[in-house]
């Protein structure tokens, strides 16, 4: 056995160059013990914090990816690796949501579930055609949209009380309760309110509410006062948003809002982007601004309803044009009574519910209106193209408002890019649970009162299912003729495979078949129910600009700008719509002839 005296050496003191006496010494460390005397108490907890997220990764990779990534105990979706115990994957997803959803998405495959850990609880992701179809047969049995209570308090701020009635809430949205449902019949707030927009947002409702918002909107464009000469704006979207946001509460909840606060709409639009500090729970300190703004258009929308019950039990005329006066639709009135029966509610919890229905009217539906006339008018082919198949209507809106928008909304390529927009610019997940008993989809069961999530995005860029002209239109990628069928043309349609491509004699719009894959409005009897009035506004919109204005995009038209494709802004992500990243300066003016257009004859 070597002895350690062998690391040592000699040293040897001298006085006045005299050798005086040679003392053993240490020698320089060998390389592990200068290790060991280097490593400082952070480098250890460093080296120990490194080596548990290292293990914890290792561990839920190995689960996922080796034991199978597919099906956990008992049919439950496995979950997705995360390397901090605790707060699992709350950071990724909280702090970087749309990155993290389509990294995740990419890595399990397009028709799949998985599990996301965050804070110790899961949430499930859905995705593929066949998924999504199965969802469908499931009516009635989804209890509730999931998140709703979750937006009511962190963004309206209602109290937990009130939220509690729509948490106790199981009996479902169809008109007879689930069997094991005790919910007494005034607090099936999901069935009543549910049926409250189908009123409104479906056939003689609709027509209402439609011809309401056309006339608000056009007496606005009007007020814009764009004259023959060009005028210039730095910002499209800032441009038009107040005139589509005044008109369509105006046309939902009459004129008082704007009459209790001028400055009603401005607050309204400013108050949109802080959904997402509002939605992380911030400290009020830290979201002033946002909880000033949420608070002043809550106490607007209370003031608004005592004032019309006011006017609503005096007045004598209780006729539609009592009810547009006060309410806007009949609908809103009616709902005034659901919510005010509701245990728990008062006029605090029911401005809450209403300023939320105003902004989910809003969020999407003029951006989308937005998006489109941006996609027509930095391409001047397609313009040309769009105002000829505008100028086939044979009646205008002021001859016959539903004749012509019969007419408008049975123009193909119009159609068309109504559609493309939605599945290129709608960023959202589609979230669903049952609160009485585990979900079985195929092959996944997802255990009882757990949200799922179906996000958009691995549907609508399926390049497997989409037409792209064998890869001349990419699905990242604006194609304003992808849900039109030409005739001749087997290759047309929105389908990579179209089995009915090229049949019909004239050029036909179509989504059919695409329920699984085109999801912009969500899925199954959970969807959208103002997604037929959404159509209609955005139609009619464009109608409007293209055939009375001119408008120019410098920065995203001509020549090389044409082709770039246009960054949406992240902030707006989960919302639905994306909104532009960029402002977009314009120019404008009125379209000169010589007969009247159809604002000029207003």
């Amino acid at each position: 056995m070597t002895s350690n005296l062998t690391f040592w050496s000699n040293s040897t003191i001298s006085l006045g160059g005299h050798r005086v006496v040679t003392i053993p010494t240490a020698p320089s460390p060998a390389p592990i013990f200068r290790f060991l005397t280097s490593f400082t108490l952070t480098s250890f907890v460093l080296a120990v914090v490194a080596l548990v997220l290292l293990g914890t990764y290792a561990k839920t990779w190995h689960a996922f990816f080796i034991e199978g990534k597919e099906i956990g105990e008992k049919g439950i979706p496995r979950v997705y690796p995360y390397s901090l115990p605790w707060i699992q994957s709350a950071l990724s997803f909280g702090l970087y949501p749309a990155h993290f959803v389509s990294a995740t998405t990419d890595a399990v495959g397009k028709t799949t579930a998985f599990g996301l850990k965050t804070l110790g609880t899961t949430l499930y992701f859905l995705t593929g055609r066949d998924n999504l179809a199965q969802i469908r047969k499931h009516q009635g049995q989804i209890t509730d949209p999931g998140i709703q209570s979750f937006c009511l308090i962190r963004v309206f701020g209602m109290s937990q009380k009130a939220v509690e009635v729509i948490e106790n809430d199981d009996s479902g949205i169809l008109m007879q309760p689930a069997s094991d449902s005790t919910v007494a019949p005034h607090n099936r707030i999901d069935y009543n309110t549910h049926a409250g927009f189908i009123k409104m947002l479906s056939g003689d409702g609709l027509n209402l509410l439609f011809q309401r918002w056309h006339g608000s909107f056009s007496r606005r464009l009007l007020g814009l006062d764009i004259r023959n000469d060009w005028a210039s704006g730095s910002d499209l979207e800032g441009f038009f948003m107040s005139p589509l946001v005044s008109s369509l509460n105006e046309a939902m909840a009459g004129p008082i809002l704007e009459h209790v606060n001028p400055q009603f709409t401005e607050n309204f639009i400013e108050f949109m982007p802080y959904v997402h500090s509002l939605f992380r729970g911030l400290p009020r300190w830290l979201n002033r601004r946002a909880c000033a703004l949420r608070d002043s258009l809550t106490q607007d929308t209370k003031k608004w309803h005592a004032i019309a019950r006011d006017l609503t039990r005096d007045s004598k005329a209780q006729g539609d044009e009592g009810v547009a006066r006060y309410w806007g639709v009949p609908a809103m009135m009616e709902r005034q009574k659901i919510l005010h029966s509701l245990d728990k509610w008062d006029d605090d919890s029911v401005a809450s519910s209403d300023f939320g229905l105003l902004w989910g009217a809003n969020i999407n539906v003029h951006t989308a209106s937005l998006w489109c006339i941006i996609e027509i008018f930095r391409d001047p082919v397609l313009l040309g193209r769009i105002r000829a198949e505008l100028n086939t209507i044979t009646i205008t809106a002021d001859e016959d408002l539903y004749a012509w928008i019969e007419q408008l909304m049975a123009l193909p390529l119009l159609q068309s890019v109504y559609a493309e927009v939605l599945r290129l610019r709608v960023e959202v997940q589609t979230v669903f649970r049952d609160k009485r008993q585990d979900l079985q989809i195929n092959k996944w069961r997802f255990p009882k009162n757990s949200l799922v999530m179906v996000p958009t995005k691995p549907a609508h860029m399926d390049q497997d299912y989409w037409n792209t002209q064998n890869g001349k239109y990419p699905v990242d990628t604006f194609w304003a003729d992808r849900f039109v069928e030409y005739p001749n043309d087997p290759n047309s349609g929105p389908m990579r495979n179209s089995r009915n491509a090229g049949k019909d004699k004239e050029p036909k719009f179509i989504v059919a078949g695409t329920s699984d894959s085109w999801i912009p409005y969500g899925v199954g009897d959970r969807a959208c129910p103002g997604r037929f009035f959404a159509k209609r506004e955005i139609c009619a919109f464009v109608a409007m600009i293209v055939q009375n204005y001119e408008l120019e995009l410098p920065s995203v038209s001509g020549g090389d700008a044409m082709k770039r494709r246009i960054p949406s802004n992240y902030l707006f992500y989960g919302l639905g719509v994306m909104r532009p990243r960029d402002k977009f300066p314009f120019r404008i003016r009125r379209i000169q002839r010589e007969e009247k257009s159809v604002l000029e004859s207003r």
